[in-house]
């Protein structure tokens, strides 16, 4: 079989430079890459992320290729392992499947993964360099295989290692920016959250509060007081900023700039028996229902109990207003002397709020 002298050469010079040793270091320093190109992908687009399996396997035997510029077996076993390897560190890190996909794509996909590491990894003998090639290794292994660098038995154990380590080195650096970038998210949703709740506060200059109506104002107090702001009609409520010196300051604009006998009896009733007692009957004086109410009841707390229980029963049969005569019952019914001690540390009550009309 004549062969001519340059094709020789040229299949020789191809053999020898071969170099299994770079092709391993090679692509497994570009495992950290690759694996971060996964996890970016799967934060852009989940559903993209499948398609890694394919992608990878391509890129992988590619960067053997023209590392390594084998032409044996070795070359598409190390693309084969490099591959795997990823796909084993990508399902660790959970970033492979996003919502429902399906076992048998993506076992396709993987093969297919496979199939491109196998076939790009080892370089093909053109057609016209086979008989040249077949020359030079059939009858006994070309002696640039017979080199420490393209041994099977050094190649494959320095890739386990350094990939472990490259693979590890890329988790590692994942982990920590994923858990970095969860601490960024809850700050900025504490943020947000935050500014959504300072924005639902409302301006206490008194020329702003000129504007707002007196329940209004009396929700708002409510708000800043207990934490909750109710709609008008005392059925839906949303988490609103605490603050009580808002709320009295609320309150105060009401007694202050509006003489409003309400704000007068709750900053009274929120303030102690003993101590709210001129303002609740100041709200009394005024005719407010509660200011009434709990004037009676702090008769009853220092004086006479038995006549404050005839000033509430007076109160409730006199009043056509059901909540009115729901309040009177209620402190009829657990006792003046209960509602004495209850109002040594009272509650801004809703219906103080609720049952006040303009």
């Amino acid at each position: 079989m004549k062969i001519e002298q340059a094709q020789l050469d040229k299949v020789e010079t191809k053999l020898n430079r071969q170099n299994a040793l770079v092709a391993v270091l090679t692509s497994t320093f570009w495992t950290m890459p690759l694996i971060i190109l996964w996890y970016a992908v799967y934060l852009y687009n989940p559903n993209f992320s499948p398609i890694m399996l394919l992608v990878n396997g391509f890129l992988v035997g590619l960067f053997v290729r023209i590392h390594g510029k084998g032409m044996t077996g070795l070359f598409s076993l190390i693309a084969m392992l490099v591959h795997s390897i990823i796909v084993l560190v990508a399902f660790s890190l959970q970033i492979v499947i996003a919502g429902t996909t399906w076992a048998l794509l993506l076992f396709g996909l993987y093969a297919a993964g496979m199939v491109a590491a196998n076939k790009l990894a080892r370089i093909e003998v053109p057609f016209e360099e086979h008989r040249a090639y077949s020359y030079l290794t059939s009858s006994e292994p070309h002696h640039s295989s017979k080199k420490l660098k393209n041994r099977w038995w050094v190649a494959l154990p320095i890739l386990l290692i350094s990939i472990a380590l490259t693979s590890n080195l890329a988790t590692v650096g994942i982990v920590v920016f994923s858990e970095a970038q969860a601490q960024i998210n809850q700050e900025q949703q504490s943020r947000q959250a935050k500014q959504y709740q300072e924005n639902k506060e409302i301006d206490l200059m008194p020329s702003a509060l000129s504007k707002r109506s007196t329940h209004d104002i009396l929700l708002y107090a409510y708000a800043y007081h207990r934490g909750l702001l109710f709609n008008k009609q005392g059925t839906r409520s949303e988490v609103f900023p605490r603050s009580e010196y808002k709320a009295i300051t609320l309150l105060n604009y009401l007694i202050d700039e509006r003489d409003n006998a309400r704000a007068k009896f709750i900053v009274g009733y929120l303030s102690g028996s003993a101590k709210g007692s001129p303002l609740i009957q100041a709200a009394a004086d005024q005719k407010d229902p509660y200011g009434r109410i709990y004037s009676a009841v702090n008769f009853g707390c220092h004086s006479d109990e038995d006549l404050a229980k005839s000033l509430l029963e007076k109160l409730a049969s006199t009043s056509n207003k059901p909540y009115i005569q729901e309040e009177v019952s209620s402190i009829l019914y657990v006792g003046i002397e209960s509602v004495c001690s209850e109002l040594e540390q009272p509650e801004f009550s809703l219906s103080f709020v609720k049952n006040y009309f303009d």
